[in-house]
């Protein structure tokens, strides 16, 4: 090899003592850096983890990472502010300072905050603290509503149109629960009309399930139907989380069983159950636990007594054919056992016997567990009606004249409710016969045939009607013809 070719090879090829320098990525030594001077931030929120700290401590603590001076907005600044946040949600909850919850979103410790990051993040934030305070403090519905109604100003005043419209859910179903029906409607109507113009499926199956409750809670069984019809046509064509079908299914057995079919509403029941179960949603489990057992117990009597759903008068029959055994399983009532369940099995004991001195004992007895729940409270009316109806009608049929003291001593109330409910199945025709209140007596008479002379008359009018007004149609055709 000549001497200039040597010389060539040497210039062009790398050294061999010398290694290759590697090369560290620029964000990497950004994010290391960001997490230095984010250090005194993480200790800060790590120290409110302790339980020993004051709930005062933990306040000052967190509002002073939200409102710490030199603004750092990074992404690992940003992720201990959300978490600040959460902790400070928490935190004003479990200490009871509900008026501070509600002027934390947007009061002055988190404007800062949603002006520097994305608005996606803004409203992951806002929903999820919305979760947090709902959970610590369900019973305040106030708050709730008061919150939802602050973040849907700002949500106005920032043009944050998607945010606005899953907080005025959320805000539906609070004034839901308050029982504020009417607003609650009026707000669902108004959103449902921008929904289906962005069609936007998942708040429509949420909204649309708002609305199917709102409309029974007003007794609307057809509109509520409708809505929840509306709410499974959407749901089928996106996924659906199994939370919320729960939902749709308890709603399904709710409307099934305002209509009497009790079969089907049991199954509608336990396929949310089985949902709720599986996730370990025990709040919302034991709802539809009771449910089952509620319908389990009116089916049991519709096929015994022969009673209608909408309250008719039930035929004689013996205990034994009221069959309430094995509402439960076992394992069911070993998880889910407490007051609840002691209230529906009491309900079960008292119409398997048809007492309902014993009945109402159980109602005032467990008043909060069975009179708080709209649906368990509608049918258990509807009960106390069926039974005392049946129960007096058994009394009576052996007699043709009876005084009604001796009729409220048998059936164990006070004469006054006995003499007003005769006197409405009277009216009811429930059966035939006169209060004689003078002697405070109750005279039954037999049975009749129908006199059908009537109804007969009646119904010959109105075909002669017919007749006469198809002969003036006809006429005034033919006059029409020849002009």
């Amino acid at each position: 090899m000549s001497e200039s070719e040597a010389m060539e090879i040497d210039t062009t090829a790398p050294p061999a003592d010398k290694p290759e320098e590697s090369k560290v990525p620029d964000n990497i030594d950004e994010e290391e850096t960001e997490e230095e001077q984010c250090a005194d931030l993480l200790e800060l929120l790590e120290s409110t983890d302790d339980d020993a700290v004051s709930a005062e401590t933990k306040i000052q603590t967190l509002s002073s990472i939200l409102t710490e001076p030199q603004n750092r907005y990074g992404p690992t600044a940003s992720s201990i502010k959300e978490r600040a946040i959460y902790g400070l949600a928490r935190a004003y909850c479990n200490s009871g300072k509900y008026d501070s919850v509600v002027d934390l979103l947007t009061g002055s410790d988190c404007s800062a905050f949603f002006e520097n990051v994305t608005k996606a993040k803004c409203a992951k934030v806002v929903r999820a603290v919305l979760d947090v305070v709902c959970t610590l403090a369900p019973d305040q519905l106030d708050m709730q509503a008061q919150i939802c109604r602050n973040i849907i100003t700002w949500c106005q005043a920032e043009k944050r149109t998607f945010l606005r419209q899953r907080v005025e859910a959320k805000l539906a179903s609070v004034l839901f629960e308050q029982d504020q029906y009417g607003p609650a409607l009026e707000l669902v109507d108004n959103l449902l009309v921008e929904l289906k113009k962005l069609d936007d499926k998942q708040l429509l199956v949420e909204t649309h399930l708002i609305e199917s409750k709102i409309h029974h809670g007003l007794r609307g069984v057809a509109k509520a139907k409708a809505a929840l019809t509306a709410s499974r046509t959407c749901a089928n064509a996106i996924y659906v989380a199994p939370a919320l079908q729960a939902t749709i299914d308890s709603m399904s057995g709710v409307l099934h069983c305002e209509e009497g079919d009790y079969d089907t509403a049991h199954s509608y029941f336990l396929e949310a159950f089985e949902q709720l179960d599986q996730l370990d949603e025990k709040e919302r489990a034991l709802p539809c636990l009771k449910y089952m057992m509620l319908c389990r117990i009116l089916d049991s009597l519709v096929k015994a007594l022969k009673l209608s759903a909408m309250g008719g008068v039930g035929a004689k029959s013996d205990r034994s054919d009221v069959d309430i055994s094995g509402m439960i399983s076992g394992k069911q009532g070993v998880k889910y056992a407490g007051q609840d369940i002691e209230a529906m099995s009491a309900i079960a004991a008292a119409a398997s016997r048809r007492s309902l001195k014993e009945f109402e004992e159980v109602t005032d007895k467990y008043k909060h567990e069975l009179q708080d729940d709209l649906l368990i409270k509608h049918h258990l009316r509807i009960l106390h009606e069926q039974l005392l109806e049946s129960n007096l009608i058994r009394i009576i049929e052996p007699y043709s004249c009876v005084e009604i003291s001796h009729i409220a001593e048998l059936i164990e109330m006070p004469q006054p409710i006995v003499e007003k409910k005769l006197s409405q199945m009277i009216l009811d025709g429930k059966f035939n016969g006169i209060l004689d209140q003078g002697k405070g007596q109750l005279i039954v008479y037999e049975e009749s045939e129908k006199d059908m002379a009537m109804e007969k008359g009646l119904e010959v009018i109105a075909n002669m009607d017919k007749v006469v007004s198809s002969l003036f149609v006809r006429s005034r055709a033919l006059r029409t013809m020849m002009v």
